[in-house]
């Protein structure tokens, strides 16, 4: 288990530039950002620039999101966990949303190589082995 990788998780998450701020410091220009199980319709999204133009022109793109991290699984030598509350307000409609999704961070000599966002706290347990 590497409390190390918990760390630089925690540093992302307070970052008040959230991941798009911080990952062109803390992530590898090759990270790959996987937004899949949450839109199906989107490939998985390839360094830095192309995580920023998702955030620019995607779903969201111009409302204010505001994610906290809830609660830290150290799941393996790589792999942090992180079950996360996702607020934002709709751009257009003024309207408040709040999901309670996790995130999948893939840490490598202190960088994020990968990224995963599950729409479902079971699904992500399941799929990083601490739930059968």
């Amino acid at each position: 288990m590497s409390q190390e990788n918990v760390a630089v998780v925690r540093e992302i998450y307070a970052d008040p530039r959230g991941l798009i701020g911080t990952a062109s410091e803390k992530a590898t220009p090759d990270a790959e950002f996987d937004f899949t199980d949450v839109y199906p319709d989107r490939p998985i999204l390839k360094g830095v620039e192309e995580f920023r133009s998702f955030r620019d022109t995607g779903p969201w793109s111009g409302s204010p999101i505001h994610i906290e991290p809830e609660r830290f699984f150290d799941v393996d030598e790589e792999r942090v966990l992180v079950f996360v509350r996702v607020s934002a307000t709709g751009r257009d409609s003024g309207v408040e949303v709040a999901i309670r999704p996790a995130h999948e961070f893939t840490i490598r000599d202190g960088l994020l190589v990968r990224f995963k966002a599950y729409r479902d706290r079971a699904r992500a347990l399941e799929a990083a082995g601490l739930r059968e």
